[in-house]
């Protein structure tokens, strides 16, 4: 991976929990935590019908440079890419020099 490659914006979202006034922790809300520059390796994507309705999901390898904000990507929480928002589905795991991070993300599925 080049810097070259890293070329568009990413704006990664944590989760806001908080009490629905009867006890229990919700969340719904979406804390902007930074912006990194990032590339996108759009895979094939695919439809399901669920509940009678059809259902489009698109997967996405993201890659970003490794510093100690990106180290801190969850799968809990989304990214941003071009306006659409991608769910993060699993824990960064580093490239072979060690200078960028990939994770998986689909959009068009539940969190």
């Amino acid at each position: 991976m080049t810097a070259g490659k890293l070329d568009r914006r990413a704006l990664f979202q944590s989760p806001v929990s908080g009490d629905d006034g009867y006890g229990n922790q919700v969340t719904g809300e979406w804390k902007d935590e930074f912006t990194r520059w990032a590339g996108a390796l759009f895979l094939k994507g695919g439809e399901a019908v669920l509940a009678s309705r059809l259902e489009g999901k698109q997967p996405v390898v993201v890659t970003v440079r490794a510093d100690s904000d990106t180290a801190r990507i969850t799968p809990e929480w989304r990214c941003a890419i071009d306006g659409r928002n991608y769910n993060i589905r699993e824990i960064p795991r580093r490239s072979d020099n060690r200078l960028y991070l990939e994770f998986l993300a689909e959009s068009g599925v539940a969190i």
